[in-house]
């Protein structure tokens, strides 16, 4: 488990440098064009480890996590909805790359994360195996109205 915590505070740290790259490129060509410019080498990327990693399982690996693993099942298998992540992922750059430039990093960071948090309680009330509590509910709200505090100070 301590490896899954490590593995998804380096995302975030991933996630935090992308988002300052990804503004910076949106100043010189524009949220979509970044956004386009990010997918496509992205793209490029997941193909060469998809086709590694569809070598490699002739070959083999010490590495068996399931995320390693390469799906060789057609497209059409998978609900048509869950391609929709690639759409809003597209549109998160974009977006992302627009505001963080006239919002700074950090406020766009916490706005993020306020309503990945809000989405998280939300899949978590609506799962029947995670229980989400009242006291997940009042944390993601009292920091929403952190957020909101420390941009009107009175």
């Amino acid at each position: 488990m301590i490896w899954m915590i490590l593995l998804a505070l380096c995302n975030g740290l991933l996630i935090g440098f992308c988002r300052a790259l990804n503004g910076r490129l949106s100043q010189d060509k524009g949220p979509f064009t970044a956004s386009f410019y990010n997918h496509a080498i992205g793209a490029l990327l997941l193909t060469f480890i998809v086709i590694i990693f569809s070598v490699a399982s002739i070959i083999p690996l010490t590495l068996s996590n399931a995320w390693l693993e390469v799906s060789s099942s057609g497209w059409q298998e998978a609900p048509f909805l869950t391609y929709l992540g690639g759409i809003i992922g597209a549109l998160y750059v974009a977006i992302n790359s627009h505001v963080l430039t006239r919002i700074g990093a950090l406020k766009t960071a916490l706005f993020v994360i306020s309503g990945q948090m809000i989405t998280g309680v939300i899949f978590d009330i609506s799962e029947q195996s995670v229980t989400a509590s009242i006291a997940q509910v009042l944390g993601v709200g009292l920091i929403i109205i952190g957020i909101y505090r420390s941009q009107h100070r009175s």
